[in-house]
């Protein structure tokens, strides 16, 4: 998906690299696909394909990175990983190379501690589909030069992407604001409420994909990999319900799987009903829609305030965008800040009050929101 915005949107050469040479073949028939279906609607000639395929090249070891300007990864969320990665760029680069991490949510300086040249390392985020999905968050570390920020926030740009530039946090703003919306429908999920009235819920509120389906769609076994790094630098406050292991020792990563909470076939997905068994759950339809999604909205809410306080967002304007275009917040609410203002901060703050007597500290509000409430403040002016 990145090569294929980087050749296709903004006109530049690309070299993949993968360690098997069916990584490569994949990414090229995963370009060509995208761009034939372009082909058949008439947007670009037979020719253009052709000319676009050919900047898309690839290979197994570092042949032609010593003309790259930019190297983005996308290896695994391992930190030892990404700092093999690191090193083996900076001896194969050049020496202005710029070093793009698309991690999803270990902290950019714990990668650049393996840099020789930390002012080239830099985070660049992407979302997945990435030729789909409009955002990019751009990660400094406190030793990223400017021009390396500029370089990439540009680079993005072209890509055809609206980048935010966000804090060196785990999670940094858009994961972290989801982490807590999904570990709160798990427990949901977990109190006996069935899965397609859950997902339902949440579809009716406005989110494009019910929270059980996007955890299938991303991958039970990626959910397992950030949830430890969130709560080991954020806290015990990002610890969900034990799940991700009961359904991985059965082979349910979701959709890659074949199977998850639903399971998928060639002709439709359908909630598998065995799942309720293995996490022993007896589902019954007790709270209304309205009730659930709002149940776990408010952690969203609550920790986008938290983002703000501690500068891991520059403004509720980037908050709010980062929302719309990374989870798919219901745009017509204006993102967690327009709607908290629309709510009204003193709600909001009163709402989180009810729901931490009724299911847990969790739902404390944070210092900032009570703050606000207090003092009559909203975020934005008008």
């Amino acid at each position: 998906g990145i090569s294929h915005v980087t050749a296709t949107k903004a006109g530049y050469p690309v070299r993949i690299k993968d360690i098997a040479n069916d990584g490569i073949l994949n990414a090229v028939a995963y370009n060509y696909k995208l761009l034939d279906k372009k082909r058949k609607r008439r947007i670009i000639s037979k020719a253009e394909l052709q000319k676009q395929m050919m900047s898309i090249t690839g290979g197994i070891d570092y042949t032609g990175f010593n003309h790259a300007d930019v190297v983005i990864e996308a290896v695994f969320e391992d930190l030892n990983l990404k700092h093999q990665m690191v090193k083996e760029i900076e001896e194969n680069a050049k020496a202005e190379t710029i070093f793009a991490t698309n991690t999803s949510s270990l902290p950019i300086h714990q990668i650049a501690e393996a840099a020789q040249r930390p002012q080239n390392v830099v985070g660049l985020h992407y979302f997945s589909p990435v030729e789909k999905m409009p955002l990019v968050e751009v990660i400094p570390h406190a030793g990223t030069s400017p021009e390396t920020v500029a370089t990439v926030v540009a680079l993005a740009k072209k890509q055809g992407k609206t980048p935010i530039v966000v804090g060196d946090k785990a999670g940094f703003y858009v994961n972290r604001i989801l982490a807590p919306y999904m570990n709160e429908a798990a427990s949901v999920l977990l109190s006996g409420e069935p899965i397609e009235h859950l997902d339902t819920a949440l579809l009716d509120f406005g989110f494009p994909v019910g929270p059980i389906t996007l955890l299938d769609e991303v991958g039970v076994d990626i959910g397992a990999k950030i949830m430890p790094i969130m709560v080991e630098e954020l806290g015990e406050r990002f610890k969900g319900p034990d799940v991700f292991d009961i359904l991985l020792s059965d082979g349910r990563k979701g959709r890659k799987s074949g199977k998850g909470f639903y399971l998928y076939d060639s002709k439709k997905k359908a909630v598998d009903k065995t799942v309720y068994k293995l996490l022993n759950i007896k589902p019954e339809k007790k709270a209304n829609g309205m009730d659930l999604a709002m149940r776990c909205t408010l952690m969203m809410l609550n920790e986008a305030a938290r983002c703000l306080d501690e500068g891991v967002i520059q403004s509720p304007r980037d908050g709010d965008i980062g929302a719309i275009f990374g989870i798919g917040f219901p745009p017509f609410l204006g993102g967690p800040f327009r709607y908290m203002d629309l709510l009204g901060i003193k709600r909001v703050v009163e709402l989180l009050d009810e729901h931490a007597d009724k299911y847990g500290e969790r739902f404390k509000p944070c210092d900032k929101l009570v703050a606000m409430a207090n003092e009559g403040q909203s975020f934005y002016s008008v």
